[in-house]
Order: C-alpha cells, then sequence, then structure tokens
C-alpha cells in the first residue's frame, strides 16, 4: 500500500502520520509531502517586483526548503515504514495534496485537522476539510487531541 502523508513537521502532523500509518497498518510506501505556500520574496514589492535582490531571494527559497526538508525528516523519523519518499511542492496546501495524490496513484491520504469549531472553518477554510471532498482516494483525518494508543 502507498500512503501519501501531508505534514508541516508540526507534533500534531507528526502525531497524524504515526496514527495513520498504524491505522492502515503500516504500509509499504509512504511519500511524505510538504508544501510551501509563496515563494519567498515573491511579491515583496507589489506591482514595482520584489524588493529583495536575485542573491537575496536565492538566500531566503534555500532557507524555506532547509525548513522544509526538515519538517520531512522529522516526520520521516517517527515512521516505521520500509520505504519513505520525500517531496516538497509549492501552491495551495489542499489542491497540491490532492494533486500529489492523483499523480502518485496513492491507496490513501493522512492528514491532521486541527480542533477548530464551526466558526474557524467558515473563517479560516479547512485543509483536511478541502482534501475529504477532493482527493482521489480515501483519507485518514487524524484530528488534534485524538486518543493516542500506540
Amino acid at each position: 500500500m502507498h500512503v501519501l502523508i501531508g505534514t508541516d513537521g508540526s507534533e500534531l502532523s507528526i502525531t497524524a502520520a504515526r496514527r495513520g500509518a498504524a491505522l492502515l497498518d503500516h504500509p509499504d510506501c509512504v511519500t511524505l509531502l510538504t508544501v510551501l505556500t509563496e515563494v519567498p520574496g515573491d511579491d515583496a514589492g507589489g506591482i514595482e517586483g520584489s524588493v529583495f535582490s536575485a542573491d537575496e531571494q536565492k538566500q531566503m527559497w534555500r532557507e524555506e526548503n532547509e525548513e522544509a526538508a526538515a519538517e520531512l525528516a522529522r516526520t520521516a523519523s517517527a515512521l516505521s515504514v520500509p520505504h519513505v519518499e520525500q517531496r516538497v511542492e509549492v501552491g495551495d496546501v489542499a489542491s497540491v495534496i490532492c494533486s500529489v495524490a492523483d499523480e502518485l496513484g496513492v491507496d490513501a491520504i493522512i492528514v491532521g485537522a486541527h480542533a477548530r469549531g464551526t466558526l474557524g472553518r467558515l473563517l479560516l477554510g479547512s485543509v483536511s476539510e478541502h482534501v475529504v471532498r477532493h482527493a482521489p482516494c480515501p483519507v485518514v483525518v487524524v484530528r488534534e487531541g485524538a486518543d493516542a494508543h500506540d
């Protein structure tokens, strides 16, 4: 079984990855995905263009990618699966998760969900809710504060 896990390296996403993998009986292959929501310095100057030099933008991009790699490594170290692939993408988190799942033909997606109420979902949107509605495969959503039986 090939599973896609969306992670941001937070405790919630690491717990979701661990619990979801256990629920799915420790899949053979896991692709960890973290999504950068914007290219650093890309629109800092508005219509005039970036206020950062090309070298500053490259440095910011390098730092974002290093942070993303660290997020993936933290999550990978928490999993007990034989094969873990790591991937960084740029875009809208929920849409990217769904499109990567479709591209890879994964059997399931695992995501974490913050314990927000109805008002929070209306104002902030919900990555997990979007993924559940638009994913090309089953989705395991591990809620924040869910009772862990690891």
